[in-house]
């Protein structure tokens, strides 16, 4: 017996006075890959989650790469939700995000993060979206970003304009939230796999690549949180992860996007060579914003004036 997902004392919001919204038989499926690594702290929210969605025509896929946690305990109480369950070491993220398609059956595919939610009826909004707009491949969906009790710290609205490619190559400025993003079969094979060597910034990747060749769809539809914690790797390597991100912009022609993705990192090195260098400030600190990934960066983009002008009078022609 699967925990019940509505309580009315429930501290998580979304379960609050929840009822499902039913999926009609002709909705197209969807499979959802789960890659999680010692998740326990927040995989049951995330499951609790996925239970405030009708989940007929619905495949859910984990990926454990060999968690040393709590996390089977968790994964073993919810078990009835699962189509596939995978629990062996893997090569990161990408990986399993990428052996989890490999499995999937369904149209419609979509990642969720072990410490990420999506929202009630979410799943259904979506697949009804993709039903009444034949040829869509993207569907993008509006999302929080919250702190790890789900205080929301911002609320991301897009628009048309704000989903297609030249706006999301400042993705700096203007990135999509991941679990806001559900994508064709199709439309991953032109821009997938997701590639093993980004631990950061793969999502822009591939998104980045899908929206050079298609035309995203926008809901206005509250689908999901993404939980900003101290544990993230965006939060915890944020040097690495914008570094990670403007190499990204670069490889699909994004070299002046890139290079403003690179000032922030200017500016937080600064801002913490200034606090290096205040008096009684450990002189290791200042050794590790030697910035060599920054120089040789910039010097590759230097490489690339020419494409930079090109851009520029493409920009405002």
């Amino acid at each position: 017996m699967l925990p019940e997902p509505r309580r009315k004392d429930s501290v998580l919001p979304w379960e609050k006075d929840f009822v499902l919204d039913k999926a009609e038989d002709n909705l197209p499926g969807v499979s959802i890959v789960i890659p999680i690594f010692n998740s326990g702290e927040f995989l049951e929210k995330t499951l609790r989650s996925l239970m405030c969605q009708d989940l007929t025509g619905v495949e859910l896929i984990l990926m454990d790469g060999g968690s040393t946690d709590d996390t089977a305990d968790i994964v073993d109480k919810y078990r009835d939700i699962f189509s596939v369950i995978v629990m062996e070491r893997d090569r990161g993220q990408s990986d399993a995000i990428n052996k989890g398609y490999q499995r999937a059956t369904k149209e419609i595919l979509y990642w969720l993060n072990g410490d990420d939610i999506i929202l009630p009826n979410a799943l259904v909004a979506v697949r009804r979206a993709f039903r009444d707009n034949p040829g869509t491949h993207v569907v993008v969906g509006d999302a929080y970003m919250t702190e790890k009790d789900f205080t929301p710290i911002r609320h991301f609205q897009f628009s048309p304009e704000k989903v297609k490619f030249k706006y999301l190559l400042d993705y700096a400025a203007h990135h999509l939230i991941q679990p806001s993003v559900f994508f064709s079969r199709e439309a991953w094979d032109a821009a997938g796999p997701c590639k093993e060597e980004m631990h950061y910034a793969m999502d822009a990747d591939l998104f980045l690549g899908m929206a050079s060749k298609y035309e995203f769809l926008h809901i206005p539809v509250d689908i999901g949180y993404s939980v900003y914690h101290e544990a993230c790797k965006t939060r915890g390597k944020r040097g690495e992860s914008i570094t990670e991100l403007a190499l990204v912009q670069a490889a699909h022609g994004g070299f002046a996007e890139a290079r403003a993705t690179l000032d922030i990192l200017v500016s937080m090195f600064n801002d913490l060579s200034n606090k290096a260098a205040a008096p009684g400030a450990p002189s290791a600190l200042a050794e590790t914003l030697a910035g060599q990934k920054l120089a040789a960066l910039q010097a590759e983009l230097d490489k690339n004036r020419t494409l930079l002008m090109d851009l520029d009078i493409e920009a405002t022609s």
